[in-house]
Parts: structure tokens; sequence; C-alpha cells
């Protein structure tokens, strides 16, 4: 006759072995998941920043501004006329809409312009950076400055211009 148990413990022992090698199987799984899930979160990561980079944002432009036109036909006819393009150099522009943050009062949404070409957006920033020198301004903006504890506010370049001369002697 046999020893019962003997036997089951014999038993309980093989499961609890099996158990501890599905365990450790289960736990190399995870470890492989955990690992392509950060590399598939990196890559969406790098795949949304390169997306947003031909976007450019417009502040400003009130709600309804554009009438009875698309947002989209508005603000070509707008950076079509800011930028004095002609025909042959026209935007290609790939969508435009507002900002999904609901507007402050008196404060209007965003415009986010979404270009087809990477350069065409760099061309409207730059045309605006090396304009806005000159004074050229889109929409009525303050330069904000911090100088020994005081916060100094701009509207015109000559102010700012004037403000840093006074400021180097």
């Amino acid at each position: 006759m046999s020893n019962p148990p003997a036997t089951k413990a014999c038993d309980i022992f093989t499961r609890g072995r099996n158990f501890g090698t599905k365990l450790d199987n289960i736990d190399t799984r995870l470890t492989v998941v955990a690992t392509s899930m950060a590399a598939l979160e990196s890559k969406t990561d790098d795949l949304e920043n390169r997306g947003r980079r031909k976007n450019l944002r417009l502040f400003g432009i009130r709600e309804g501004a554009e009438g009875q036109q698309t947002l989209l036909n508005f603000v070509n006819d707008i950076l079509t006329g800011c930028l004095e393009l002609t025909p042959d150099r026209a935007l290609t522009l790939e969508r435009v809409h507002r900002t999904l943050a609901s507007g402050k009062p008196n404060q209007h949404r965003a415009v986010i312009v979404h270009f087809l070409k990477f350069q065409e957006k760099e061309f409207v920033t730059l045309f605006v950076d090396i304009n806005a020198f000159r004074g050229f301004q889109h929409n009525p903006c303050k330069l904000r400055v911090l100088h020994n504890g005081k916060i100094n506010l701009f509207t015109t370049p000559q102010e700012a211009e004037k403000f840093y001369k006074s400021i180097q002697q």
C-alpha cells in the first residue's frame, strides 16, 4: 500500500515547481511587453512631434472674423496679403482650426495653421521674425521684460530699444 500523504506532498511540490516556472515565463513575457510598449510610446511621441513641426499658431484673430468664408481660406488670404505673395508663390495649407480651449472673455482662441510643406511654415516664420524688428505686427502685442525685479511692458520696438539703451549706460 502506498503512502497517500507522501504522494500528495510530492504532487504539491511538483505543482509548486510548475507554477514557479510558469510565473518566471510570465515575468519574462511581461518584461518583453513593457519594453516593447515603451518603444512604441517613444515612436508615437516622435511621430506626433514631427506632425506638429508644420503647425503655426496665430493669435489675435477674433472669433467669427472669417464671416462666410472657411477659416482655411480666410487665413490663407491674410497670409498671402501680409506676405505679399505672388500667385506662383502661394502657400499650401493642409488644415486650419481654432484651439480646443474655450476662449476667455475679451480673448480669442488661437488659430492653428497646418502647412503641407515645412519649408512654407519656416518661410512665414522667418518673414514675421524679420519684420517684427521693423515694427511690423500682425496683432497688438506687448513685450514683457523683467529687469532688476521689475516688469517692464513695451508696445513698440522703439520703446524696447530706448529702454535697452537706457540700461546699457
